[in-house]
């Protein structure tokens, strides 16, 4: 009686044990699930998720919602749509982690090693799972294509208070290469004011042939020469149109100065100071005036009083409030004492500077 006792006490232990551990089985079995569960949705909600849809839309052709507009300075309405399209269709596209932080995530998409476009990415509805697996809900902002360089240049040397547009859009400083030249034969000029200097803009990596304008320092159109090469180009100082006060001007310098050396200007048998009102103080041509005056002036035939006719003032060229030249070319006739009449064509480009006020000649190039 005793043993049978006993061994329903055991039976109803095991059975008991064995409930108990097929409960804790349940239990693990559906903690396994739930984890798993949670696992598979810290998964899914990892940004990486997103990008490798993004992915497999664009490898499909789809470019829908990227942005292929063109950042480029010059060329900002270029339409990179078709290029992108052709660029990621059909292809094994790979992402790699360009930044990243608590909220924000940028990866760059890649074709091998050539970052095709990039996305951004940002958090919301920031939580827990399980009290210790931090999850956020992840969202892509944008997607933009990446820029691709055209092979097209210019180059453009312009005056250095010109400005350069190019498709509508002013060069600035990032686009100037080299340094200021100063214009070629203005020695003397620089001897007094700062000579007239050019810069060099260079733009490259456009996708088509740009429209170049220029404009001076009023802010006009300047005219660009037509070259063979479009992509070097060479702006001169423009001219434009002399006033009337001071085409009576350099019309009355030309005379007094030919009439120095003819010896038809009052004073000018005795010194320069006749001329000098026209010249800066020390200027090589009052000094070769007086060599002149002192050596060799004696030898010009005697004449009546010279008459000019077909005057001229043409190209004059402002370089700045500062430097301007003209060109002034007459025909000077002189009835000789032999009754002769000798005719001599002056043609000269005169450069003037304004010293306090006054516009005095610089230089004189035949």
């Amino acid at each position: 009686m005793g043993n049978k006792g006993n061994n329903k006490k055991k039976s109803r232990f095991w059975r008991g044990y064995g409930i108990y551990m097929g409960i804790l089985v349940i239990l693990l079995v559906v903690l396994l699930v739930n984890v798993w569960s949670i696992m598979k949705k810290y998964q899914a909600a990892q940004p990486e998720r997103k990008v490798e849809e993004l992915i497999k839309k664009l490898e499909a052709g789809d470019i829908s919602g990227t942005d292929t507009a063109s950042n480029a300075k010059f060329e900002p309405d270029i339409d990179n749509s078709a290029a992108f399209a052709e660029a990621v269709k059909g292809k094994e596209l790979t992402y790699t982690v360009k930044s990243r932080s608590a909220d924000k995530m940028v990866y760059d998409i890649k074709d091998g090693e050539e970052t095709v476009a990039s996305t951004e990415l940002t958090a919301s509805n920031n939580r827990h799972m399980m009290m210790i697996l931090a999850v956020s809900d992840w969202s892509i902002t944008k997607t933009e294509a990446a820029q691709k360089q055209g092979d097209k240049s210019v180059t453009i040397r312009v005056p250095e208070n010109y400005s350069v547009y190019v498709n509508g859009v002013m060069t600035g400083e990032e686009e100037l290469t080299g340094e200021p030249e100063t214009m070629e034969g203005m020695e003397y000029v620089s001897e007094y004011v700062d000579a007239p200097e050019f810069v060099t803009y260079h733009i490259n990596g456009l996708t088509e042939e740009p429209e170049i304008q220029v404009k001076d320092s009023a802010g006009n159109d300047v005219e660009i020469p037509q070259y063979t090469d479009s992509s070097d180009i060479s702006v001169p100082y423009a001219t434009g149109v002399i006033s009337d006060d001071m085409r009576e001007y350099v019309i009355q310098a030309a005379k007094d100065y030919s009439n120095f050396f003819s010896g038809d200007l009052e004073g000018c048998s005795t010194s320069t100071a006749c001329l000098q009102p026209y010249f800066p103080e020390n200027s090589y041509y009052i000094d070769l005036a007086e060599q002149y005056r002192t050596g060799d002036m004696w030898m010009y035939s005697s004449h009546q009083t010279p008459v000019f006719d077909n005057m001229e003032v043409s190209g004059y060229t402002e370089y700045s409030d500062k430097c301007f030249s003209c060109r002034v070319s007459f025909d000077k006739s002189m009835i000789l004492k032999t009754g002769e009449t000798r005719t001599e064509h002056n043609d000269q480009v005169y450069y003037y500077v304004n010293m306090e006020g006054k516009w005095l000649i610089a230089d004189i190039k035949s």
